[in-house]
């Protein structure tokens, strides 16, 4: 099965329609992370530094605040703008796996292995909000593609990769990766020290420009570590190589372990006796994707599903092979192997398609439930009788730390106008609680997603209407209490 250049450019174009009809259809908006991007895009965008110290902070990532910078311009409309570059680096993203499956094996196990993808609901979320994994994604996926066409290609892969970089840091090994194999070349596979030190010198781009970031914010050129690290702590994630050791079996089968754990895993022994020596790309990504989520771990930081992400793909890809592989056996056995392969690949999956069914409805819910919030908070914030309050009778009090990026977002405010009731010592005396009909501000998680659960930080007045304090406004899903200090003073 082939596919022509105009075929291929149909479905990319089909696929880019309809994530903008989702955008349309599905309102969504961007997560904790993002919105703390806009913010510090924004500081950026007038001239003055981002501020990083604020109550939870996430890992601030130079390229986002730079793109954040340049939306900036945009006012209240950036939010939905980053959701909608976002869903477009999605389709990117698939794109991109597509092309790499179809340099290895073909366009059919090509077509079937972006399909697998698209069950990947905790990737879909993701895009709908704005998580920077996904763009990041993309990059180190064209750069394997760029690879694959043209082995040792150089500059266009390391542009990429020093991209990502800027992104995430788990690219710098890739790119350390990368400058070996550009290295390592030539008559005899000779090690190429001038080759080495030259490439080394440009991957080491993206942490240079990173630590100097830090450096001129913060002053710390490791901030970005070491906040992360302490965060990781509040939160009381799971950290330790042993702890990521142990769950890699879980993490790398993503929000559908059995199907591909089981059959990727199978279809990825199918898929070596295929490639033989071709398979070097995917195993490569494989061992150094498996290589960060363990220097993550050692570091110090969060044992999560998403430091995996990459070999958790690679298996999604191996589900196609599982499926179609036969079709490319050149020996009577092998392809009956092969068709035994499959036959167990679709059985388990027919058996496992509730699993799949349950997590489109929790995706449905999961968007739902962030369209109304967020709707319902902006809508709430802009109520005649609230707006005037918002400066003027302060501190507002929220139940968690989450919703505070969206209201400054939204408002303008500072960062010393907000207080999230888990923060607080004791209740507040004056000034706006913000109740929501939930304490969580964000969705459930998506199987993909969840870790081990923390201790929740609640306190016994979060999200709770204080005596003294008067409703002031009310919608669906937010309450506005208010008692202002004139009020407090006469009580």
């Amino acid at each position: 099965m082939t596919l022509s250049r105009r075929t291929g450019f149909l479905l990319l174009g089909a696929g880019l329609g309809l994530a903008l009809l989702f955008f349309v259809l599905r309102p969504t908006y961007p997560n904790y992370d993002s919105y703390y991007t806009l913010i510090w895009g924004d500081e950026l965008a007038r001239g003055n530094l981002p501020d990083y110290d604020v109550f939870r902070t996430p890992t601030p990532h130079p390229l986002s605040t730079l793109l954040a910078a340049l939306l900036s311009p945009f006012g209240g409309a950036a939010d939905r703008i980053l959701v909608l570059i976002t869903l477009a680096s999605f389709v990117a993203l698939i794109a991109a796996l597509f092309r790499f499956t179809q340099i290895l094996l073909g366009s059919l196990i090509a077509l079937i292995a972006a399909l697998v993808v698209l069950t990947r609901t905790d990737l879909i979320f993701f895009s709908t909000r704005a998580v920077v994994d996904v763009p990041f994604l993309a990059l180190i996926f064209w750069a394997a593609v760029l690879e694959l066409q043209k082995p040792r290609r150089g500059g266009a892969v390391m542009a990429l990769l020093i991209l990502a970089g800027l992104l995430r840091p788990e690219a710098w090994i890739f790119s350390g990766a990368y400058v070996i194999w550009l290295a390592w070349s030539g008559e005899g596979l000779r090690f190429d020290w001038s080759v080495f030190l030259k490439w080394t010198g440009i991957a080491l781009i993206a942490p240079f420009l990173w630590l100097l970031s830090d450096l001129i914010v913060t002053g710390d050129p490791f901030y970005s570590l070491t906040s992360t690290r302490e965060v990781a702590g509040q939160f009381g994630r799971d950290r330790g190589v042993m702890s990521a050791i142990g769950s890699i079996p879980d993490y790398v089968g993503g929000n559908e372990k059995i199907v591909n754990v089981v059959a990727g895993g199978l279809g990825g022994v199918f898929a070596l006796f295929l490639l033989r020596r071709r398979a070097l790309m995917p195993l490569a990504l494989v061992g150094i994707g498996g290589l960060v989520f363990l220097l993550v771990a050692a570091a110090g930081l969060s044992v999560i599903p998403r430091y995996l992400v990459i070999p958790s793909l690679i298996f999604n890809l191996c589900v196609a092979v599982a499926l179609a592989g036969w079709t490319l056996a050149e020996y009577p056995l092998a392809g009956r192997i092969g068709m035994a392969l499959a036959g167990f690949a679709l059985l388990l999956g027919l058996f496992r398609a509730p699993s799949y069914l349950k997590d489109l409805q929790k995706l449905n819910g999961q968007t739902f439930f962030v369209r109304e919030q967020y709707r319902d908070l902006k809508a709430i914030l802009e109520d005649p009788r609230v707006v005037p309050l918002l400066r003027d009778c302060g501190p507002i009090t929220t139940p968690t730390h989450s919703a505070i990026p969206v209201i400054r977002y939204e408002t303008g405010l500072g960062k010393e106008d907000l207080q999230a009731s888990i923060n607080q010592e004791r209740p507040p005396a004056a000034g706006l609680l913000l109740v929501g009909e939930t304490f969580n501000f964000e969705p459930a998680a998506a199987r993909a997603t969840s870790g081990p659960a923390s201790a929740s930080a609640r306190k016994w007045w979060s999200n709770y209407p204080l005596e003294g304090f008067e409703l002031v406004a009310r919608n669906p899903k937010w309450r506005v209490y208010a008692r202002c200090d004139s009020e407090a003073s006469a009580a």
